[in-house]
């Protein structure tokens, strides 16, 4: 220990060494099987209105393939076209939902994507869908930059296949298992564990704070305590033959066609008032911002581009920032390392993927950390004390100036009944609350979810949901939600969970912004 205070002391500076010291050496609850159940949900009431929040139009009854929705025979068009276009102005596009054989559908729940581009100008915008439950919906755009555009719809669901994601995400939490690694005097057993697993003989590990519950299959010879390493399963067959051609490559996330052409729009002849600067409590319009040649412009605050390194380590000068999630947050603190001469990573052996990862500035005095999420987490094998409640995490932290908390929890969320994922913001939501109590200079950013779910167990629809959710929970505490669902939906390279690098330095300098308006 004496010689990684002396190396860290070379590599940080003095300043940062205690803190670094005590958060080496915190340990997690225990992970000693119980019997005791969960308990109650502690706040039904706010549950009960969240579900009405995510509720979505089904079809009136389950219908077969040849009458869902089908992007290649579905249509839209210009509600009002008008002969030229100008910059601020709305503009809307009425969108006709068709079945297999053409036929006009008569009801909605349809899952669209709706933007307009320009490839050339590397410009595009997300526009906002309104479901009129008859078969048509309206998409309705803002006019962002001056030159060509023009207009996409995909169709990422058709109502029929969500009513199945629907059912299945309520019945079927086991849709993705993990492997628990018991290990004991030179023996290792491999088993499967997950949330539940009824009808199982189980080892179960419950934390009482927190009120979650883990549960292994017992292990054959070993006892419960031997529980040492998780990883991620597998994938297991919830869909029947008929449900999956629902979930065809052909029909998700396939634009629809349109005879509508590009159109030219027109500079604004107004001059743009200043936008205010980027701070907490800021309301969220739709469209958030825009991009054009590759930068995003927030339309919530006046955002800046940290193109220098050199101003991304002064505005971090001083700073403590934690992350803690999922991979999509992971990428933040990997584009950081690579941007920033003067930041070093600091290797603490483990696994990269689940972490925790460290690296620090000691020219310009700060640290990033990222650490994974509590299970569920699929990622690759890792010791189970590693792995750390969110809430846990900001309980263990003091009223220290500089820190900035930066938070993503939804990603592994996506396949279990929505319960789940309320339970576990809910103790997030009172650690931050506490956190701000304490620490009431403290920054914190939640990141929302990214799209790019492309198959059907996680797909965008339920990520939706998921962000609907976490959005509604933080909406009454003086946090900062990073809108980056439309910085990953609405951008010219093909959408993925773990975007392009342009996207995430776009996602990062966001950040930045907030942290040095």
């Amino acid at each position: 220990m004496k010689k990684m205070m002396l190396v860290l002391a070379a590599l940080c500076g003095s300043s940062i060494i205690m803190m670094f010291l005590s958060w080496l050496a915190w340990r997690p609850p225990s992970t000693q099987p119980t019997s005791r159940p969960l308990k109650l949900f502690p706040l039904e009431a706010e549950l009960h209105s969240i579900l009405k929040r995510i509720e979505w139009p089904v079809p009136p009854t389950k219908t077969s393939l040849k009458l869902s929705t089908h992007p290649k025979t579905s249509g839209f068009f210009f509600l009002h076209p008008r002969s030229t276009y100008v910059v601020g102005e709305k503009l809307e596009v009425l969108i006709v939902a068709k079945d297999h054989e053409g036929r006009a559908k008569s009801y909605g729940g349809d899952f669209f994507y709706a933007k307009l581009h320009s490839p050339r100008l590397k410009a595009a915008v997300s526009g906002s869908v309104t479901d009129h439950k008859n078969g048509s919906y309206t998409a309705t755009f803002i006019l962002q930059w001056p030159g060509d555009t023009r207009v996409s719809i995909s169709l990422v669901h058709s109502s029929e296949a969500i009513a199945i994601l629907h059912e299945k995400r309520a019945t079927r939490p086991d849709k993705f298992f993990f492997h628990g690694y018991f290990m004991k005097d030179g023996t290792e057993e491999v088993v499967e564990c997950n949330v539940d697993l009824p009808e199982e003989d189980v080892c179960e590990y419950y934390d009482e704070r927190y009120e979650e519950k883990w549960v292994c299959q017992r292990p054959k010879t070993l006892p419960c305590d031997a529980y040492r390493d998780h990883s991620a399963g597998g994938v297991r067959e919830v869909f029947s033959k008929e449900e999956q051609e629902f979930f065809s490559e052909n029909l998700i996330g396939q634009e629809i066609f349109s005879s509508v052409e590009s159109f030219n729009v027109q500079p604004q002849r107004d001059v743009i008032k200043a936008r205010r600067p980027c701070t907490p409590g800021l309301e969220t319009p739709h469209p958030s911002g825009f991009y054009h040649q590759d930068a995003w412009t927030s339309l919530i605050c006046s955002n800046k581009h940290f193109n220098e390194s050199k101003t991304v380590a002064e505005c971090l000068s001083g700073k403590m920032v934690y992350m803690y999630g999922d991979s999509t947050l992971r990428g933040w603190w990997e584009h950081l390392l690579r941007n920033v001469p003067t930041l070093r990573s600091i290797s603490l052996h483990v696994p990269q993927h689940p972490g925790p990862l460290l690296a620090t500035d000691a020219e310009h005095d700060y640290l990033v950390q990222f650490r994974a999420h509590q299970k569920p987490l699929r990622m690759e094998r890792t010791r189970v004390a590693e792995l750390h409640y969110i809430a846990a995490e900001l309980d263990g932290l003091g009223a220290r100036s500089g820190m900035v908390i930066v938070l993503s929890c939804w990603a592994h969320f996506s396949t279990y009944p929505i319960d789940v994922y309320v339970h576990r913001l809910w103790h997030i939501r009172r650690a931050v609350a506490h956190l701000l109590e304490r620490s009431p200079g403290t920054k914190i950013f939640i990141k929302s979810a990214n799209t790019g779910h492309d198959f059907a167990l996680v797909s965008d629809w339920l990520s939706y949901q998921l962000d609907t959710v976490m959005r509604s929970m933080f909406s009454k505490l003086p946090v900062t939600i990073l809108d980056v669902w439309e910085m990953t939906s609405c951008h010219h390279n093909p959408e993925s969970l773990h975007p392009d690098w342009s996207v995430v330095r776009n996602e990062v300098d966001l950040m930045l912004s907030f942290i040095c308006p």
